[in-house]
C-alpha cells in the first residue's frame, strides 16, 4: 500500500464509524465513490466530499454495471459506503474478483430493516500491488 492510499482511506475510517447522519456529513472525504443505500434514509448529498456519490435502494446491480466494474479495472479507486449487509456481501464478492477487499467494516447502531437487514459502513480498497496507484 502506498502513502497516498493510506491517507485516502485512512482518514475516512473514523468518519464512517458513526451513525448514518453523521457519516453522511463527513464520510466522503478521500473516496473516489461513496455508495449510499437509500433504504436507510436519504439526506443532502451536496456536501459529501467524495468525488462522486451514488445512491441505490438495496440492489447494487445497476451501480456495478454502470460504474464500479469499469472503475475497478483501473489502478487505485477507493469506494466507501453505508449499505445493508446484503449489498455489502455482493460488493465484497465482486471486489475480490478485481483485486480489492473490504479494509474497514462497522455495523451501525441503528434499528434493522424488515428482514433483519442492518446498515454497515465500509471501505473497499485495492488489496494487491498491481491495482494500487
Amino acid at each position: 500500500m502506498i502513502r497516498r492510499d493510506m491517507l485516502k482511506w485512512g482518514a475516512l475510517v473514523p468518519a464512517l464509524a458513526g451513525v448514518p447522519g453523521m457519516a453522511r456529513a463527513q464520510a466522503g472525504e478521500g473516496l473516489d465513490v461513496l455508495l449510499l443505500d437509500t433504504r436507510f434514509g436519504e439526506g443532502p448529498l451536496d456536501d459529501m466530499g467524495a468525488a462522486r456519490v451514488l445512491t441505490f435502494a438495496g440492489d447494487v446491480t445497476k451501480v456495478w454495471y454502470e460504474h464500479l466494474d469499469r472503475a475497478w479495472r483501473q489502478p487505485g479507486f477507493v469506494v466507501g459506503g453505508i449499505t445493508g449487509a446484503d449489498a455489502l456481501f455482493v460488493l465484497e464478492t465482486l471486489a475480490r474478483q478485481q483485486g480489492r477487499k473490504v479494509v474497514a467494516r462497522k455495523a451501525l447502531e441503528v434499528a434493522p430493516l424488515a428482514g433483519d437487514i442492518a446498515p454497515v459502513s465500509w471501505v473497499i480498497a485495492p488489496a494487491h500491488p498491481s491495482v494500487l496507484a
